[in-house]
């Protein structure tokens, strides 16, 4: 299903978009408000995962001594 919408481009912009064949406009804005909406979701979900991670106590040692004391156990 398809939605009309109306939006305002600024005059450099609207310039820019008088070049694009009017048969091509509506998939350019489509692909680029979703290639946007998909940025944004990304970078909100790093951004929580990044506000978690310092939000947990850190882990003494380093991955390399967690290594050897687990081959050292065997």
């Amino acid at each position: 299903m398809s939605h009309r919408v109306n939006v305002i481009l600024d005059d450099e912009v609207w310039e820019q978009f008088q070049a694009i064949p009017k048969g091509e406009r509506s998939k350019l804005i489509n692909q680029a408000v979703s290639e946007t909406l998909l940025r944004r979701q990304r970078e909100e979900a790093f951004a929580r995962i990044r506000a978690r991670a310092e939000a947990k106590e850190k882990l003494p040692g380093t991955t390399e001594d967690w290594v050897r004391e687990d081959r050292d156990s065997h």
